[in-house]
This record gives C-alpha cells, sequence and structure tokens, in this order.
C-alpha cells in the first residue's frame, strides 16, 4: 500500500492542542488568583476563567489524545492495512479546504473510501445517526478529557460530501465513487450495530471490510494518480510511499 502524510497539517493540530491546554491553565489558575481579591466583581470574574479555563483544558486534552498520542489513527490504520498492495494508496489528512475536511482517504481502482475514525473503548450502540455510549458513569468521568465519540455517522457523511464536491469543483474522476466507512481503532471497543446508513467496523474487521469493496476496474491508474495529487497539497506533505507488507521487527 502506498500512504500520502500531511505532517505540516498535523503539527498545526498539535501546535493548537497545546495551545488550547496552555489557555486552559491559564484560566484555571486566573480563577485561583482573582478569589484572593475578595471583591465581588472579581469573584465573578474569577468563576468565568474557571468556567472558560476548564472548557479550554479539557477541549485541549480532547486534541492532546487525537493528535500526539503514539500511535496515532493514521499509524494505525497504516498498521492495519498495509498488506493492501501498491494498487491502494492511503491519504492521511488531505488538503480539502472546503466543508468538513475528510482525514483518511483510500484511493483504488475499485473507487474511493472516506473513512472516519474514533479511538474510544467500551459499549457503543448506534441505531440509525443517533451514537450512545454505554459505559458507567465512573468510567465516562475518568475519561472525559479523552477522545469524544460525537456523531460519527454525520461527521462521515459531510466528509464523503466535502469530498465530492471537492473532485467535481476540479473535474476530477470519482467524484460518484465516493463512499463512507466508520472505524473504531481502539481494541477495547465493544460496538452494537443495530442499524446504520454508513458501513461501521472495528479495527479487526477493517482489512476485510475494505477487500469486501473488491477491486472491479473503475479508475484508471491516470485516475488514482490525478486524485492523489489533488489530495497531496500543501507544506511538508510526505509521499506517496510503499509501505512494506509487513511489520518492520522491533530491535531487541
Amino acid at each position: 500500500m502506498r500512504v500520502v502524510r500531511n505532517v505540516g497539517y498535523l503539527k498545526k493540530r498539535q501546535r493548537a492542542a497545546r495551545l488550547m491546554i496552555a489557555l486552559g491553565l491559564a484560566g484555571l489558575l486566573g480563577s485561583i488568583a482573582l478569589t484572593f481579591l475578595q471583591q465581588l466583581l472579581y469573584i465573578y470574574l474569577a468563576y468565568a476563567a474557571l468556567i472558560t479555563g476548564f472548557l479550554f483544558f479539557n477541549a485541549g486534552m480532547q486534541q492532546w489524545a487525537k493528535w500526539n498520542r503514539r500511535p496515532r489513527p493514521d499509524e494505525l490504520l497504516d498498521s492495519t492495512l498495509r498488506r493492501l498492495n501498491d494498487r491502494y494508496t492511503l491519504v492521511h489528512y488531505p488538503d480539502v479546504p472546503e466543508g468538513w475536511r475528510p482525514e483518511h482517504v483510500l484511493i483504488w481502482p475499485g473507487g474511493i473510501l472516506n473513512i472516519t475514525t474514533r479511538e474510544l473503548a467500551g459499549r457503543i450502540v448506534v441505531k440509525g445517526t443517533r451514537w450512545r455510549r454505554l459505559d458507567r458513569f465512573l468510567i465516562r468521568l475518568l475519561t472525559f478529557g479523552g477522545p469524544p465519540l460525537g456523531n460519527p455517522t454525520v461527521e462521515c457523511q459531510r466528509q464523503v460530501e466535502a469530498l465530492q464536491r471537492f473532485l467535481a469543483q476540479r473535474d476530477l474522476p470519482g467524484a460518484d465513487l465516493v463512499e463512507g466507512l466508520i472505524v473504531f481503532l481502539n481494541d477495547q471497543a465493544q460496538l452494537e450495530v443495530l442499524e446504520s446508513p454508513v458501513s461501521v467496523v472495528t479495527r479487526k474487521e477493517l482489512f476485510d471490510a475494505i477487500r469486501a469493496y473488491g477491486s472491479e476496474r473503475r479508475l484508471s491508474q491516470g485516475d488514482i494518480d490525478e486524485i492523489v495529487t489533488a489530495l497531496a497539497q500543501g507544506e511538508e506533505v510526505e509521499g506517496p510511499v510503499s509501505l512494506p507488507t509487513r511489520q518492520p521487527a522491533k530491535a531487541k
């Protein structure tokens, strides 16, 4: 499998996470300092700083978990799909400036797949476009600053729409071939899919799910190269690089 990675975008998101954490800590520490002034106005300001600081810190920790924790989602996808041959190209964090930006796009002769990822563990239920976590309250409290569930269905659908619009506006092939897939990367995730307009799989199921899409030739190699080139714009973009089909051996 070939891989393209927008390292410049990754670094921007990592810097943004650090900034949000710093702003959150500044708000929390500022609220403590304001309480010592013993005036009603400063007490109100302390509450405002506390709430604002907490929101920034929590959001920053969620972003930190997504963009700085190793292995990152893009690295887990690489590890899981590296057995695919070089007819498949996986573009991480493509430069799609309008709409809900896709994060992982797989292109191969059979079509184009937008992959939406989540890193949560525990019991997760989806029915239609409604998602729920069934963890106990204590577990939710302990993982409050971790990756959020959100609504993967809506996110995936909007990413697909953004990708279709991107291809159509540039007269690139494949706009009618874009599909969506939701992947839970944490091996401790327990999925209960009652109904879903978008396919939902675990990381262990991902490779077989990709192969199930088939390889009927609907895009030529020239089409694929055009699409990959368009998605691989931006600063510090690496690839396309072919991954070895096996994980490199760890040094003893």
